[in-house]
């Protein structure tokens, strides 16, 4: 098929798939995927319980609780006061793994301008919006 005749969801499928394998290389080199990366960046915002944790990454899929463990066992979660937060060692692995996520998002968005990016981003939560509704959820 001629890729100016593939839908909308063709692509965003392919540009999914394509962002787990580059952002999973740009982790893998600690021993990482992309889900550890999601879980150690919500948790540099702020700390979580794990439930809300994996509510807020449900859409993404993964065993949140299990990369919370592993986290957990890398010294780069606390769980003591029953919520998770980022210990100093996790805060610096942030800091490391973030420059390199950094690169990816980058190259992603290569020849684009601000305004196209954001406009970009602005069309999908439309579209996604305008399903939800169809479906009979709220936005």
């Amino acid at each position: 098929m001629d890729p100016a005749q593939r839908p909308i969801g063709w692509w965003v499928k392919h540009l999914d798939a394509l962002l787990e394998d580059v952002v999973d290389g740009a982790v893998a080199g600690e021993g990482l995927t992309r889900r550890h990366w999601q879980v150690l960046h919500s948790l540099s915002a702020a700390p979580s319980d794990e439930a809300e944790l994996a509510r807020a990454l449900a859409d993404f899929g993964g065993d949140v609780p299990a990369v919370a463990a592993d986290l957990y066992g890398r010294g780069w979660v606390d769980r003591s006061t029953g919520t998770l937060a980022l210990t100093a060692e996790g805060r610096t692995a942030h800091e490391r793994l973030e420059r390199a996520i950094g690169r990816v998002r980058r190259h992603a968005a290569d020849g684009l301008s601000r305004q196209e990016y954001e406009r970009t981003v602005l069309v999908l939560r439309r579209m996604a919006e305008n399903v939800e509704r169809a479906l009979g959820r709220e936005p």
